[in-house]
């Protein structure tokens, strides 16, 4: 019987501390898969149009080596960052990697151009499609896949007439938070139904649970990977063995992020660290815990006071405007149900 290997790693921004290689200390453990799967988040461009945002992200153009060094087969770009240097640098950012040979799901420089791939080894043929939410508007012209249901399950059924396996990229979630919503399992579950065999999600920026379902796999968020991460440095690699008939098995290799933004091997104490966390968050996935009360009594703090910081910034440094963007985001319906599981969280320490 065939088997396929696919490693899958969250977030990459190929920068680090010190311009040491990011993937030095994982070239070794890459060479054991068939495939590599990475969310790129980061504009290869040195120009284009800063967005007006807290954090922009981009890298200069002859990074792009580090990504063909480790023999990446697959790069999600459908991410809330490729726009960070407007069109341009998002055409910058598509062209390099075709130049480089390295292939992208999720976003294109063509709009009339569905974007998907097929990667073929061992026998088997594995698809991948990539979307992410985000409230930004794409420009016109190019192509930047959205979270739209009817959408995915589409794709995932025209995909699946030519290939073995369909695995869905998917940038979604809140930063910093260790919980999908019921909304996104609810997603990954139809996606299933409908042929998916794997969700990859990513966004977040911290690991979240990993569920089985069906017999698929929902990683809901990979985290950092290669990342500028001060609160959070554990992070894991996931490794998928595919057969002929599905998922074969999985496993996890823990990893860690060294002041440098360098990814490596974590050692064993905290390899099992890393494994019972991912263990103990995967558990109300597992038991079907995650109900919309308790989900917002979880991510009320983290994302209230990280989308503060963030207008924060964005009104020191452009203005008035972010001021009314602040005032009109507090009185969102989102913001409202994040204020009632606040007080719920209060309610029931005070019982406790």
């Amino acid at each position: 019987m065939s088997l396929l290997e696919l490693y899958a790693v969250g977030d990459i921004c190929l920068q680090t501390k010190g311009a040491v290689h990011p993937f030095r200390n994982m070239m070794e453990i890459f060479k054991n898969r068939d495939i590599l799967f990475g969310n790129l988040e980061v504009v290869l461009s040195d120009e284009g149009k800063k967005a007006k945002k807290a954090f922009v992200l981009n890298a200069p153009p002859e990074n792009v080596k580090f990504l063909k060094e480790a023999q990446f087969n697959v790069l999600n770009i459908a991410n809330n960052h490729i726009l960070d240097l407007g069109v341009s640098g998002f055409r910058n950012t598509i062209d390099l990697l075709k130049e480089n040979n390295l292939r992208f799901i999720g976003a294109g420089s063509d709009s009339s151009v569905s974007n998907f791939l097929i990667v073929e080894k061992n026998g088997l043929k594995i698809g991948f499609v990539g979307y992410t939410r985000g409230r930004f508007r794409v420009p016109e012209g190019i192509l930047i896949n959205k979270i739209k249901e009817e959408k995915i399950v589409k794709d995932i059924k025209d995909l699946k007439e030519k290939c073995d396996h369909v695995v869905v990229s998917l940038h979604w979630g809140i930063e910093n938070v260790f919980y999908p919503s019921p909304d996104q399992i609810a997603l990954a579950h139809s996606l299933i139904d409908n042929g998916a065999i794997l969700i990859l999600g990513h966004h977040p920026h911290v690991i979240q649970g990993i569920e089985k379902y069906k017999g698929g796999l929902i990683s809901y968020s990979l985290g950092n990977f290669q990342f500028d991460s001060e609160t959070f440095q554990e992070t894991i690699i996931l490794k998928v063995v595919f057969n002929e008939k599905g998922i074969e098995n999985y496993n996890i290799i823990p990893v860690v992020i060294d002041e440098n933004s360098v990814p490596a091997k974590a050692e064993e104490h905290n390899s099992k660290k890393i494994l019972d966390f991912v263990s103990r968050i995967s558990e109300p996935l597992i038991s079907g815990g995650v109900d919309k009360g308790w989900w917002y009594s979880e991510i009320a703090p983290e994302y209230l006071s990280d989308n503060i910081k963030s207008y924060m910034i964005r009104i020191k440094r452009y203005g008035i405007t972010h001021a009314f963007e602040c005032a009109i985001w507090l009185i969102t319906p989102f913001c409202l149900k994040c204020y009632f599981g606040l007080i719920r969280q209060r309610y029931l320490k005070r019982r406790v």
